[in-house]
């Protein structure tokens, strides 16, 4: 009798350690979709495509604001001064429409 339950437990054995190689295999799958879908995601070619229009404008006033203005041989002119005050409106205006993009998001995300 003591053998027969022995070989029970061994069997039992052998039956959790199979499911456990399987678990395993599950979760490797699942981890390997989730890095998969999250480098997909981060992409920046995914990016652009989602969000042309985005990218190109934040590109467009990031480059705006970390451009060194062109000197025209004239030091304090107006035209720095133009310059200045349009990147500042710019900068306020990009911000703006920042914060309403990324409230409409948070938004959709919370209903």
């Amino acid at each position: 009798m003591s053998s027969s339950r022995v070989s029970e437990i061994e069997k039992k054995k052998v039956e959790l350690e199979n499911e456990l190689v399987r678990i395993q295999e599950g979760i490797d799958k699942s981890i390997d979709g989730v890095k998969e879908e999250v480098a997909e995601n981060l992409d920046p070619k995914t990016i652009i495509r989602k969000y042309p229009l985005y990218v190109l404008g934040a590109s467009l006033l990031v480059g705006f604001l970390i451009g060194k203005p062109r000197s025209s041989g004239v030091s304090g002119g107006s035209g720095s001064l133009i310059a200045s005050e349009v990147k500042k409106a710019l900068t306020k205006k990009g911000l703006s429409m920042l914060s309403e993009l990324i409230e409409s998001k948070i938004n959709s995300r919370e209903k």
